[in-house]
């Protein structure tokens, strides 16, 4: 279902109209009044050689020293590199992880029934992995340590323990979710999909962080209203567990201005069986799969989400992708390559 124009200035429902969006509202969203995209630009620019003009007396100009014209270059790069960190301008570039050894990858939420799934799959591949949860006795019993994992300890409404938990690791997976719990003042959609997202997209962007990339797990539907699904009984159902669904796209959002090199992965119906119980993958663009009968699948195994985000780490085409993910046994077997494609 397409979108109208007014709702593509309020709310991401594509690549295309987060764009707009983005330009749009840049008058609020803007830190200063020197626009990020103007800096972004100068930093990326190459030096231009300018020819010099015809001598008026018939003599050669002199030609400026090469070595001058390097260190003038390097010093404009400098101080506008030093003006766009200044601003919170990240670079506009993909920064996926060159390998196995290009980590730690911090996985939040890492005693999940996703989480875990991801920890151990990030360990096969010989990635350091932190482990954090806010119970690392927990942790241990899952075995996450025996696989190799370090763990720490990690809240996401404690600032102090996720720069702890963040300091020195390349990437984050966040694979975090509300778990019903009598403790519902804390334990709801508001506080662990949205605020605790936040909380970690804002220590990955501060001063220091050397994160490269952050892999966010949602859900299908998070943008229902805005892709035309608002009355889709699948939304309405989710939905209804205090908001949940319109709480992760909050922190979509939040993620895609932040500057951050993202991938957002948002899953079907979640399935703890094996994949080859489940299907083959599907990856579809965003706002494209809505869990109805007409769609290609409407469930996907927790573990070949946990795969598409361990790749989602290593490939640059997933750089700033937002990807629907579901299964079906009547789809062929995709390529990991094709999976950002």
């Amino acid at each position: 279902p397409k979108t109208t124009s007014s709702q593509n200035m309020t709310t991401i429902s594509t690549a295309t109209s987060f764009t707009a969006s983005v330009r749009s509202n840049s008058a609020s969203l803007a830190r200063s009044s020197k626009r990020p995209s103007v800096v972004s630009h100068r930093a990326v620019r190459a030096p231009v050689s300018c020819p010099s003009s015809t001598p008026r007396d018939g003599a050669d100009q002199a030609a400026v020293p090469s070595e001058l014209v390097g260190r003038r270059a390097m010093l404009s790069a400098a101080l506008i590199s030093s003006l766009a960190l200044d601003l919170g301008v990240m670079p506009a570039v993909a920064a996926s992880l060159s390998g196995p050894t290009d980590g730690p990858v911090l996985v939040v939420g890492a005693t999940g029934n996703t989480g875990r799934r991801v920890v151990a799959q990030l360990r096969a591949k010989g990635v350091a992995v932190r482990a954090g949860s806010r119970d690392t006795k927990k942790a241990s019993s899952l075995g996450l340590a025996a696989a190799g994992a370090e763990l720490v300890q990690l809240d996401v409404l404690d600032k102090a323990s996720i720069e702890a938990a963040m300091q020195g690791c390349t990437a984050v997976i966040c694979a975090t979710g509300f778990t019903p719990s009598l403790n519902f003042k804390k334990d709801n959609p508001a506080k662990v999909d949205h605020e605790g997202t936040d909380n970690l997209v804002a220590v990955a962007t501060a001063p220091g962080s050397s994160v490269k990339r952050f892999v966010l797990v949602t859900s299908l539907l998070t943008n229902a209203k805005a892709a035309g699904q608002g009355n889709n009984d699948n939304y309405k159902f989710l939905n209804a567990l205090g908001g949940v669904l319109d709480e992760k796209l909050a922190a979509e959002l939040n993620l895609r201005a932040s500057g951050l090199d993202y991938v957002i992965v948002r899953p079907g119906g979640l399935s703890n069986e094996a994949p080859e119980a489940v299907g083959n993958l599907i990856v579809r663009g965003e706002d494209t799969t809505f869990g109805l009968e007409t769609d290609p699948g409407r469930e996907i195994s927790r573990d070949t989400v946990a795969a598409v985000c361990v790749e989602a780490l290593f490939q640059d085409a997933a750089a700033k992708r937002v990807v629907e993910v579901v299964s079906s046994p009547s789809a062929p077997v995709l390529p990991v390559d094709k999976w950002f494609a």
